[in-house]
Formats: C-alpha cells, sequence, structure tokens
C-alpha cells in the first residue's frame, strides 16, 4: 500500500495576517493616543508651572518692595514736593505708575558704603506689569524712569488704600489726609488674569 507524503506549506494564511495587521493597528492607535495625551498633559503642567511661577515671582517682588517702604517724601521733576506714597487709580502720564514709593537703603560694606534709599512704582499698561525704577531719589527736569516687565496676561488690575477712617481708596493720599508723609495702614492688590484666575493680597504698611 503506496504512503501518501503530506506536504505543509510554512507561514500565514490571509485571515492570519489579516488579524495580525489588525492586532498591529489597534496597539499602534492606543499608544499613540497615550503618547500624545502624556505630551500634552506635559505641556499643560509645564505652562501651569510657568504661569504661576510668574505671578509668585510678582507677588513676591510686591510685597518685598513694601516691606522696606518708608514714609519718606521727594522732590519732582519741577521741584515740588511729593508724597512718600503716590497711589493713582487712573495714570496722567507715561512717566506714572499706580503705585509709587520710596524705599529703604541698607549699608552694605566699608568699602562701597551706604546704599541710598530708592524711589520704584509698580505700572499696568494693556495686560503687562512693570517694575518702575528712578535713577534719583529727588528728580532734576528731565529725569524719567526705567521700566521692567513682571507679568503679562492680566485682565483687570487694581490697588487700593487702608485709611485712618477704616475704608478702602483708589488714589493715596487721601483728600483730607494733612501730612503727605503719611502711608495707608494697608494695602490691597487685586489682579484677574486673561485666563480667569483672581489673586488676592493685602499688606499691612502704616502705623
Amino acid at each position: 500500500m503506496n504512503k501518501k507524503k503530506l506536504k505543509f506549506e510554512l507561514g500565514f494564511t490571509l485571515i492570519e495576517l489579516m488579524v495580525a495587521i489588525t492586532i498591529f493597528a489597534i496597539i499602534t492607535t492606543i499608544s499613540y493616543r497615550t503618547i500624545s495625551s502624556l505630551i500634552i498633559t506635559k505641556e499643560r503642567l509645564t505652562n501651569a508651572q510657568k504661569k504661576w511661577g510668574s505671578v509668585v515671582n510678582a507677588v513676591s517682588l510686591i510685597s518685598d518692595s513694601l516691606n522696606k517702604i518708608i514714609p519718606l517724601t521727594i522732590r519732582g521733576n519741577s521741584g515740588e514736593l511729593l508724597p512718600a506714597l503716590i497711589g493713582l487709580e487712573k495714570l496722567n502720564s507715561k512717566n506714572d505708575s499706580q503705585l509709587e514709593f520710596t524705599i529703604s537703603g541698607y549699608i552694605k560694606d566699608q568699602v562701597i558704603g551706604t546704599i541710598p534709599p530708592k524711589r520704584i512704582g509698580f505700572r499696568f499698561v494693556q495686560g503687562d506689569l512693570y517694575i518702575v525704577f528712578w535713577p534719583v531719589l529727588n528728580r532734576a527736569p528731565l529725569t524719567v524712569p526705567s521700566a521692567e516687565l513682571v507679568l503679562s496676561n492680566i485682565k483687570e488690575f487694581k490697588i487700593e488704600y487702608y485709611g485712618n477712617d477704616k475704608k478702602w481708596y483708589l488714589n493715596w493720599p487721601m483728600q483730607n489726609t494733612q501730612s503727605i508723609s503719611i502711608l495707608p495702614k494697608g494695602i490691597r492688590l487685586y489682579m484677574r488674569l486673561d485666563s480667569g484666575e483672581e489673586i488676592t493680597r493685602v499688606w499691612a504698611v502704616g502705623d
């Protein structure tokens, strides 16, 4: 009796190949979506860290500056006497700031000597917050300040001043203040970012 030899071909059938391709496509799609989601999440976290890092730095800069405030009046460009602290709801000129005040100097070392008091301010213009530096304490007719960007993407910016009458004011000094060297009892800062978050800080200032 003759035995027929059966021959087997090694390889994949068309159905097996289609199943393998389908499984590979599913795995690839899931992997792509997972990686894409991780990348998007990382970008969002990075942007959030940058945004809030900038906000923290801006608030800290204002806080550190207010901790050095002193009730020292200065001379303006025309020789007029300016208050120790100026608070403006609206800016009147390009050199104005919503908040302007004098900060104390300090003794650095015996070689360099004493760092004198300085006049600084914080200016909000078109969504950007700047810190303003005056080169001298008492100004000459052509003295102008320099400005550095502190924070961007601000929708609303407001500073209020707490008076002796226990009321908040948008401008300082108050009209009935007798001495322009008097500082407000407190300062309240409000910011609303373009993204909708709101930040409020309050500082005790005067005695």
